[in-house]
């Protein structure tokens, strides 16, 4: 599925993107595949390491229901315990990059690498509370605010 095409498939699959973060300010879910929906979908490619054609098949798609199953608000969002940083890898940090993402501290990548981008978003958000300490460690502290953030969305 690709540019031009539309219907309800269309609809859902733009319904899909919006849930997952990936906005269309213009058009929202109009059943048409068009520019817009095209850029949200070559960005989600992008971010989940997938070939980046702008064309919805089986891979995106069946990230895409990943994706959407696994979010629907903190619940969608469930966040690891323990202190994960900076060189820590693994499907651990690809929940906090992704709940850092929908809190729009976007670390660039779900990639499940904590690198600096990662880092840096943490610090963000620990930023924006005088409880935490902006290490830019992700721990229980920052676990606890992230998630009564999610529940507020």
């Amino acid at each position: 599925m690709g540019k031009g095409d539309r219907g309800e498939f269309v609809r859902d699959i733009q319904k899909d993107l919006i849930k997952a973060g990936y906005s269309l300010p213009n058009y929202g879910a109009d059943a048409i595949f068009g520019s817009e929906t095209e850029r949200a979908v070559m960005r989600f490619q992008r971010d989940y390491h997938l070939a980046v054609d702008g064309l919805v098949g089986q891979q995106t798609l069946g990230q895409l229901k990943e994706v959407t199953n696994s979010s629907k608000a903190s619940n969608d969002f469930p966040l690891p315990n323990g202190i994960l940083q900076k060189g820590d890898e693994g499907a651990e940090v690809k929940q906090v990059q992704r709940a850092l993402k929908r809190l729009n501290f976007d670390p660039r990548y779900i990639d499940g690498i904590y690198g600096s981008l990662t880092e840096d978003a943490v610090s963000r958000f620990q930023s924006m509370f005088s409880a935490l300490e902006n290490d830019g460690i992700y721990g229980p502290n920052t676990k606890r605010f992230m998630e009564m953030e999610l529940e507020d969305l």
